[in-house]
């Protein structure tokens, strides 16, 4: 408040010309601004009910949507660092296609991730990044949990699925398969 007084006293100080000369840039200014938005907000709407037709309506919905999840919180925050350890980290080395999700990584509920692929990978290269992943999941879980990783079809992509799973289970699925062989 008092920078506002201080300006309006400073102002009024000035001589007639000098205040008549700002009055008249800013009307000028105002006007142009005023003209401007005249121009463009009906061309932001154009394009707005464009896409909407185009869409059938699913734009403004979609949008809603993801404005919607991206404001809630996963209940486990070992998923959360999961799938942005797997953007950033996890999936350099591999063929990944990023056309429809962030770095090609979709998470399903349930603790479930989708890698897609552009490309066949080898048998190597996914053992490799199965060992990857299986550390760094145990690794954030202090051991707890574990993770399954196969090849997946996701259509229109291929794709790797990573499911997590509790580390017991994985030891039980394990103590079973010994035992019927």
């Amino acid at each position: 408040m008092k920078n506002i007084q201080n300006f309006l006293r400073k102002f009024i100080s000035l001589k007639l010309y000098y205040q008549l000369a700002i009055a008249l840039t800013s009307a000028a200014i105002v006007a142009l601004l005023v003209k401007f938005l005249i121009w463009f907000v009906p061309l932001i709407g154009a394009i707005l009910v464009l896409l909407f037709i185009f869409t059938d309506g699913e734009i403004f919905s979609t949008i809603w949507e993801n404005y919607k999840h991206s404001k809630q919180t996963s209940a486990n925050p070992l998923i959360t660092n999961i799938y942005h350890w797997l953007t950033e980290n996890g999936v350099t080395e591999l063929p990944v296609s990023s056309l429809e999700f962030v770095q090609g990584v979709e998470y399903s509920d349930n603790g479930v991730f989708f890698i897609h692929l552009d490309k066949e990978i080898s048998d190597e290269l996914l053992a490799d990044f199965e060992t990857k992943v299986r550390q760094a999941v145990k690794f954030m879980s202090n051991g707890y949990t574990d993770c399954v990783v196969s090849r997946s079809r996701r259509e229109p992509f291929l794709a790797i699925k990573v499911r997590l799973v509790s580390a017991d289970i994985m030891l039980m699925q394990r103590n079973q398969r010994e035992e019927d062989f």
